[in-house]
This record gives C-alpha cells, structure tokens and sequence, in this order.
C-alpha cells in the first residue's frame, strides 16, 4: 500500500508524528509543539509517550540514541530508558557494532540527515519481522536554529493489518475482475448457445467451451430422453463423439447401469455437485463409470426444477478443479440446459414424424416408398402451408399435376377451386384469352365477356402446366399478375384484382431457357420461389412393384377383372425396363396386360410388345455378359455415380473401378452423362 509522503513545509503535528491530540491534556498549539522539539534537552516525556508507535530520537552525528519513548522501551531487552541513551542506534536496534550503511544495509536514519528530507522505508529490514509481524520505518529530520539537521526522529510502525488488508483488497480487486470477465465471457457464450439448431451441434459447443473453462478434464453429457425414462444416444442424432472420449452412453447400455441410473438421478436437486467423495453412495452408478479416475464429479442439468441428465467431468490430472472455473461451467449449463431441452424434444418430434413419413406408400393419389420420394413428401408438408409460388420440375409422366393437387389439398386455401391451365395446350393468343379472360367483342368470335383461369382461382390454387410453352407476350402478363396479383381481362380497362395461389409445372431446363433468351429471367425468379424437382422412375426403381400393384388394382375395378398378381417373368420385365414415358407410361402397361389377361395373373405374354421383345433380347449366354450388364444397368441408373453404384452393388469402390476396366465401360461412360466418382 502506497503511503502518502509528507511535505517538507508540513509541521510535525500534520504530518501525523502526534497522532492523537486528546491523550496530551489541554490542546497545545502546533507551534508550540515544534517549539518543544526542536531541542533535544526540551523533549516533553508526554509529547514523547503520546505517540502509539516506537519512537527514537537519534543523533545523525553520531547514531547516538538522545531519547525513546515507553512504548519502544516496552517492545525492547532493556528495562528503562537510561539504559538505551547513549548507546548507537545500530546497536540497541540490532546488536552490530558498526554503522548500517557500514555493513551493507540501508540507513533511513542517514537519508533523512543527508537530504534533510521525511524518508519513509519500502522495503523492511528482516530483522524488524517478528512473529509474523510488518513493520515499517519514518524517518523525520529536525532542524537547528542554522537550518542544519540537528537530531532525527525514528518511528518504527507496525503496519501488520494495514499489509494484510493490503493484500485482502489486492485479491478481492483481483477476484472481482476476473468475474467481470468472467461475466463477459458468459454473456457471449449464451447469444452464441441460442444460434445453435441442432442438439448435437450445441452439445459439440459446450463440451468444446468446457475444456477451455476446465484444461485436462473429460467431458460428457448424459441426457434424458424426451421421456426422462431413458438416456440420449448421439449416434441417434447423425453425430459422432459428442458424448465423450470415455465412449460413457455405451457404457451405460451394459448390465442395466443407465436404468440404474435414471433413478438415481432423479433424486437430485439443484446445485448439488456429485463427485467422488460427495453423496457417492447414493450415486453408485456415476462411480462405475468413472471407473479408475482418481476424480470426477458430475453437475445435475435442470429445466423448471426437472433434471434432465447430467454433465459429467472427469479428469486427466490428479488436482482439482479451481472452484471459480468450476462456478463457470454451472453457469454456462444452467444457461443452456434450457435450450437443449427444447432441442431433445424438437429432434424427438421430427424423428417421429420422419418414421410415420417413411412408411408412408404414398402421398394422396402419389404412389411411392423410396427415399427420393420421402423427401418429395416431406417437402409438400413444408410448402402447403405457405402463399409462396412453386415450381415443379420433371419429365413428363413423373405426377408434376398431382403434386400441385397435394399442395392444394394440404394448404389454408382447400376448400378454394383448384383450376388447371395447361400452357401447351393454347396459341398465344387464346392463351393470353384463357389464363385472364376477355371482354365482349374484344376480337372476332368473343360474343360474350368471359372469366379467365385466374379469376375462376380466386380464393384457390391456379396450377400452370408446361410453363416454359408460354409465348414472350404472355409472360410479361403473368410476370405482372405475379408481382401485384391483378390483371385486365383482354379488350378490358378495369384492373381486377385476385387472391390467388400460383403453383407452376415445367418438363424443360427454365434455367437453360432463360440462358439462351426464350424465357424472362425475371419471371423465371417469381416463379422459382420453392423448388420441387420430382424424380424419373427409373431413378426410384423400388416404387415400379408399387406402383404396378395400385394401377393393377384400380384397372381391375375398371375392367371388372380379378386379377390377383404378376408373374415373376412379367414383374421383371417391368424392373429392368427404363420407362423413358415414367409413371404414365407403367400405367398404359399395366392397362395393357390387364385388358389381355383372362386369368388370375398377369404373364408376360399379356404385356406390351416392347416389354416382350425386351426379355427376349436379354437371353444372355454367359455369367460375364450378366455381370457386365448389371453393372452397367446400375451406373446408369446412379447416373454414373460410382459410389451410389458400389452401394447399390454391395461392393467396394476399387472392385467397381476393375470391372469397368475389364468390361471397356469408360467408354460408355464417356460418350454419356460425365462420370462422378
């Protein structure tokens, strides 16, 4: 602690030598006390023994102690005054014979008397450290009547409590700044915690932050199912070694331990730290798991007084650790247990909804199992809910139409009209006459005013079919009706407005067409706002028995036949075909067989020519021919994908890569799509 120095033109009183006013009696003057003091031979033993410190009168001429008061006399090995006058100050204070600055150590005494200055000592002398205690030394010098030094006034203060607080204000002020960062770093880490969508990417965070908090320890949550009857595992949510370097979720799988502790746990009440020697015995559980580790402990996790699971830490090293870090880490859990509650019972919630979705056949009058279909699905969920304008995109065949119709079944505007416009279908023209409609007399042949498709959608769905047909004068008409949803019907002046839906289908590559200038880029983005690209049947491959089933049983009821199944010969003539007409093309085969056959099974006979005369050309004579085929057939329908090949396959990359060497396949793949590996 910094002591103010005193200045020279200060008097003995306010500079602090009489402390205490009150113990001399009647209040003496300032100047009458220097006026005692100036003199050794006027020294008042009252002035001296007023002062609650040690003090000394030396001679700086000679080191000779002139006068010490009781107190010092009382903290010394003499018995009285007399005794120490006349002796040197090095020797009554130390025992040494010569002078201090002789013996290599600092003399305050001397420094007052060659400045003629106060001198108050920053360091202490070993000597002056007795039981522990801080002492510390002013040194005051006295002026004779010729300004010369004449005597030297030695206070030796006991400054014990000042230096431990001191000390304790040193590290308060040093406590309370590293919570103010701590604080800081606090704040930070929670807007970072609320970014975070998925579980196991805020999980990753935390234990990522929790190692920087707490260097050398292990980290692992154990979360509670959205149940709270079982514990989370992370492989479940598409992640990997989020629970830990200690594998522990998998450790708890073993001879019921995580059923074990599930009970335990629930026990638990906030702020309560389980570690190796706290409540062990009732946590027998945690203490299998930490298994050799000489310490561990583990942090309850709640939500609205519910525990949740639990954070356990073990550690690498054998110390424990410092407890404000550990403050940091409770802080840092309590704010985000609460969201990775919600994020459980979120991905919960969608894993239940994906599995009802994944065994879903089909989707309204859309037939279909497989993955890419699946996603279809998942995405008219998504869009029915909204206004937004889509596209769908595909070959022709594929069900663009029934998708439109799905959305529309599923949005707010279902029991609205759900009117079709196919694009195609129309000279410019009429369709410019069909989409907005005209007034009386607005061209030859219009003997009465008519409402177009729009307005006949209002408070519905208009679904444009084979929208890259429309002529460039059209789609500056629609790309209006798309910005401020009105219109004039043709030959009219009144703008009318429509609340209406715009769901749009297209077999082409828009975005090739507005490359080479035949579509508006502009009216490309309106209608591009969601994006469904439905996939070719021979991509999904799995759906043909599907689907070949549901046709089979709605031409039954048409035909009125009972025709209970395909043969395996007529099934897979119906897998290996290529279907380049999709699933328009399937039902007219299906049709087909169904109108030929008169018994209880469709055969091969019974199907299209060009299906018969594709098992004929498939008389293959050799394994190799049929490997060869197969793989090709399989990279073709991957798209030349050579991983989703070798999947498909169940062989290895490197094994797929010889036999298309072998068999001269690069060619193939050359004078197609590029190849992907």
């Amino acid at each position: 602690m910094c002591m103010k120095k005193p200045f020279e033109s200060q008097s003995l009183y306010e500079v602090g030598l009489v402390r205490d006013i009150a113990d001399l009696g009647d209040v003496v003057p300032v100047e009458q006390l220097q006026n005692e003091l100036i003199s050794a031979k006027n020294f008042s033993e009252k002035i001296m023994n007023s002062f609650r410190d040690k003090l000394m009168v030396v001679d700086p001429a000679t080191y000779r102690v002139v006068r010490v008061n009781d107190l010092f006399v009382a903290g010394s090995a003499f018995k009285n005054a007399r005794e120490i006058s006349g002796k040197t100050c090095h020797e009554v204070l130390f025992g040494r014979g010569i002078p201090c600055h002789e013996a290599g150590v600092f003399c305050p005494v001397r420094r007052s008397c060659e400045t003629g200055k106060p001198h108050l000592c920053k360091t202490v002398h070993p000597v002056l450290m007795e039981n522990g205690k801080v002492k510390q030394i002013e040194t005051y010098p006295i002026s004779d009547q010729r300004g010369g030094v004449d005597l030297v006034l030695r206070i030796e203060r006991d400054v014990t409590e000042t230096k431990k607080l001191e000390h304790a204000l040193a590290k308060r002020s040093e406590e309370l700044c590293r919570s103010r960062c701590q604080l800081k770093e606090l704040l930070e880490l929670s807007r970072e915690i609320g970014t975070k969508s998925t579980m196991c990417e805020l999980a990753r965070f935390l234990l990522d932050h929790i190692v920087k908090i707490l260097p050398g320890s292990k980290p692992a949550f154990l979360l509670l199912d959205a149940s709270c009857e079982h514990f989370l595992r992370f492989e479940d949510f598409e992640s990997e070694g989020v629970e830990g370097p200690g594998g522990i979720l998998r450790t708890l799988d073993s001879g019921g331990l995580g059923a074990r502790l599930v009970g335990q746990i629930n026990r638990c009440k906030a702020g309560d730290v389980i570690g190796p020697t706290q409540r062990c015995e009732e946590f027998s559980a945690l203490k299998s798991l930490a298994g050799t580790s000489p310490l561990w402990s583990a942090l309850p996790l709640f939500v609205h007084r519910k525990c949740i699971g639990l954070l356990f830490l073990g550690s690498k090293a054998a110390n424990r650790f410092p407890s404000e870090d550990f403050k940091l880490v409770n802080a840092l859990c309590e704010q985000a247990s609460g969201h990775l509650r919600n994020l459980v019972k979120y991905e919960a919630e969608v894993g239940i909804l994906k599995s009802q979705v994944a065994d879903r056949p089909g989707y309204g009058d859309i037939i279909g199992r497989g993955k890419g279909m699946q996603e279809i699905y998942e995405l008219i969920d998504l869009v029915a809910c909204s206004d937004a304008t889509v596209l769908i995109g595909g070959e022709n065949g594929t069900g663009k139409e029934l998708v439109a119709c799905a959305i529309h079944k599923r949005s707010p505007r279902h029991k609205g009209p759900f009117v079709v416009a196919n694009c195609s279908a129309y000279s410019p023209t009429l369709l410019e006459s069909e989409i907005f409609g005209h007034e009386k007399g607005a061209f030859t042949g219009a003997t009465h005013q008519k409402k177009g498709r729009i307005e006949r959608a209002n408070g519905g769905t208009l679904f444009l079919d084979e929208i890259g047909e429309i002529a460039p004068a059209v789609q500056i008409l629609l790309l209006r009706f798309l910005q401020d949803h009105c219109f004039e019907r043709v030959g009219g002046e009144r703008v009318i407005a429509a609340d209406v839906r715009v769901l749009a289908a297209t077999n082409r590559d828009l975005l090739q067409e507005v490359r080479s200038g035949r579509f508006r880029d502009d009216l490309f983005y309106r209608l591009n706002v969601i994006s469904i690209n439905l996939p070719r049947l021979r991509e999904r491959c799995e759906d043909i028995p599907l689907l070949a089933h549901h046709f089979l049983a709605k031409h039954n009821l048409k035909e009125h036949k009972n025709i209970r199944d395909f043969s395996s010969e007529a099934m897979r003539a119906l897998l290996d075909y290529d279907w380049p007409g999709n699933v328009r093309q399937l039902e007219n085969a299906v049709s087909h067989a169904v109108v030929l056959s008169r018994g209880e099974l469709i055969r091969r006979e019974h199907l299209p020519r060009f299906l018969r005369e594709l098992c004929q050309n498939r008389n293959l004579t050799s394994l190799s021919e049929n490997e060869r085929g197969l793989i090709l057939k399989t990279l073709q329908k991957s798209n030349w994908n050579k991983h989703d090949a070798a999947l498909r396959l169940k062989i290895s990359r490197s094994t797929l890569y010889s036999k298309i060497r072998r068999y001269g396949l690069m060619e193939e793949s050359a004078a197609g799509s590029p190849a992907r590996s």
